[in-house]
């Protein structure tokens, strides 16, 4: 299956600004804003402080805190995100996927499918139309949103504080949820690619 996300390691070592991660350097930055609220004595539930901590992980390793992001993503996801679900504490993913022109609707000459980006020397991304394309003609921009839970298991307990082993507890979440993620999302991005 092709991948949604993979973690760019080479990327990360070869542009830390302290010699060893460029997203370890960010972890470290955000321990007192993303990552409050995830330590002991909270009063939250051990699971449910593990959820915070890897939704942060996650929220830290992509954009726009990290551009480019620690986590890298297949050219049809427009959006990705990582939630604490309200209800029972769990965890949620959130992805938006650009879509083919849906088969139902007949192609009209004058509508126009999603524009892609060009890059150089990375893949070309889905994008919406500028303001200049827009003044030429209309867009049908088709989307899929999922929604998900994501397993819990996999996830490494929070730290007990912001010193504590935190950016290897921080890797190893992005890292469980990258494959959580992946899991969920690889079939429906092949069955988009496919289409």
């Amino acid at each position: 299956m092709t991948p949604a996300f993979w973690i760019d390691y080479g990327y990360d070592a070869d542009h830390a600004s302290d010699g060893i991660s460029r997203y370890g350097a960010y972890v470290r930055m955000s321990a007192g804003t993303l990552f409050a609220g995830c330590w002991e004595g909270t009063g939250d539930s051990p699971a449910h402080r593990a959820a915070r901590f890897a939704a942060a992980a996650w929220q830290t390793a992509t954009g726009p805190v990290m551009a480019p992001g620690y986590i890298r993503m297949h050219p049809r996801v427009l959006s990705a995100r990582t939630e604490v679900n309200g209800w029972d504490g769990s965890l949620t993913g959130a992805v938006t996927l650009a879509a083919p022109w849906p088969a139902p609707l007949p192609r009209a000459a004058d509508w126009r499918d999603w524009p892609r980006q060009h890059t150089l020397g990375g893949p070309d991304f889905y994008r919406e139309p500028g303001e200049d394309e827009l003044a030429r003609g209309p867009y049908l921009l088709a989307t899929a949103r999922l929604l998900f839970p994501l397993p819990a298991g996999a996830l490494p307990a929070a730290p007990d504080g912001p010193r504590k082993a935190l950016v290897a507890a921080a890797r190893t979440a992005v890292e469980a949820l990258v494959a959580a993620m992946n899991t969920a999302v690889a079939p429906a991005l092949d069955a988009l690619e496919r289409a």
